[in-house]
């Protein structure tokens, strides 16, 4: 029975061309919107790939420090992260990084305006960004202030040209470094970790303020496995109640910890995170399903068009005893089918798009492309798409007699 509905349903779409090309455009377009969507915002909130080190982090972005005479949401200050979060027993490892700061420095009188940033070794463990040539720097390097670097491939293009950088003098802020490796730019994987060039860290030089609960910083936690986030989140709370019980004047003292998603339910919704968190992952299905209820509704419009146009057909098949369950898994069947292909289309687009976005340069940071949890999502919305646009027309196709099908009756 079902190979029937599928040969009948290709015929038809393959006579009704006019029909099919518009609404393979409506569902390639949409799925294409949104697949990109997809993308983009699981490589934000979730850019750590399966059994990767990135999978195991989570983030000490921000802290909330609250007293009679203030209230302040910020980065957190080097010096707080390197007493309370470098030295928790749990996490496998810790890194502190800097954010970014801008920099220039002139090549052949060109003017290069470049982010920078500040990073330990543990960075670099923690990352496994590929390297195009050289080795990131070490703890040793770290430790005795050497004066090296790591700079992206864009950098290395703009200031070197098509030539190797490893072991090259680099001159920034009126002072020499020497390149110790190269990476390339649309490896780094979230956009907190992107810089044009990265220096060793320097503490004294790179927190100013160095006696202040936030600053400019952020941490990467690395936990041995996902399970110990909880602990290690705990073990960091218990750190923050001790200095708010060795200094009464601070009401609230809240070092956040944890995913991008966290720290976004914590920026917007301070007095209550996890409800924040609830909320925003709602919001973001809410305008998920209105942007497909838009085109599903064109869907169902030009389903029933195409019923109205078949009525004789329709009203034949009746007369001939074809059920109503038998017409109404027809038009689903079409529907699904031409709501799969449009799918397919419109993945491949979304591949093609994203590459052309990751080569541009357009965004400075990430390699764009389409991974398993997309394929999965895109085939959730075919499915979807294809059997709610095809139910309605279907049940009220079902109910038209026979004979009313057959003068050209109104549905």
């Amino acid at each position: 029975m079902l190979k029937n509905y599928v040969k009948i349903a290709w015929k038809v779409l393959l006579r009704r061309k006019f029909f099919t090309a518009i609404s393979l455009f409506g569902i390639s377009f949409t799925l294409l919107v949104l697949m990109l969507a997809v993308a983009f915002v699981t490589y934000t909130l979730d850019p750590g790939k399966p059994g990767s080190k990135l999978d195991r982090t989570i983030f000490a972005s921000r802290i909330e420090y609250r007293s009679e005479n203030n209230h302040i949401i910020s980065s957190i200050s080097y010096a707080f992260l390197d007493k309370n979060v470098r030295t928790l027993t749990r996490p496998e490892r810790v890194s502190i990084l800097s954010n970014n700061k801008t920099t220039v420095c002139y090549v052949n009188n060109r003017k290069l305006t470049l982010d920078v940033k500040y990073t330990d070794a543990n960075f670099w463990y923690i990352l496994e960004c590929p390297f195009l040539e050289g080795r990131p720097y070490d703890s040793a390097a770290v430790a005795g202030g050497a004066r090296v670097v790591v700079i992206s491939d864009e950098t290395r293009r703009n200031y070197f040209g098509d030539v190797s950088a490893v072991d090259k003098d680099f001159e920034i802020g009126g002072e020499r470094y020497r390149v110790a490796g190269v990476i390339d730019n649309r490896e780094i994987p979230f956009q907190q970790a992107y810089a044009d060039v990265y220096f060793p860290t320097k503490a004294t030089e790179t927190d100013p303020w160095a006696g202040e609960y936030w600053g400019d910083h952020m941490a990467l936690v690395l936990a041995a496995r996902k399970a110990d986030w909880g602990a290690i989140q705990q073990e960091l709370r218990a750190r923050t109640e001790e200095i708010k019980r060795q200094n009464p004047e601070i009401d609230k003292l809240d070092c956040i910890m944890g995913t991008f998603l966290d720290d976004a339910a914590h920026l917007f919704f301070s007095d209550n995170p996890a409800r924040g968190k609830v909320l925003l992952v709602s919001i973001g299905i809410l305008i998920a399903i209105l942007f497909m209820l838009l085109p599903t509704v064109n869907l169902v419009n030009l389903n029933l068009s195409r019923i109205i146009e078949r009525f004789s057909e329709i009203g034949v098949r009746k007369a001939f005893g074809a059920s109503s369950m038998t017409l109404v898994g027809q038009f689903i069947v079409e529907n699904v089918i031409l709501t799969l292909i449009g799918g397919a289309i419109g993945l491949i687009g979304a591949a093609v798009v994203l590459e052309i976005v990751s080569a541009s340069g357009l965004i400075p940071f990430g390699h764009f492309s389409l991974n398993m949890t997309v394929f999965f999502y895109s085939i959730i919305i075919c499915l979807f798409f294809g059997l709610f646009s095809g139910v309605y027309p279907a049940f009220k196709m079902s109910r038209v007699h026979p004979v009313e099908a057959l003068r050209g009756g109104r549905l």
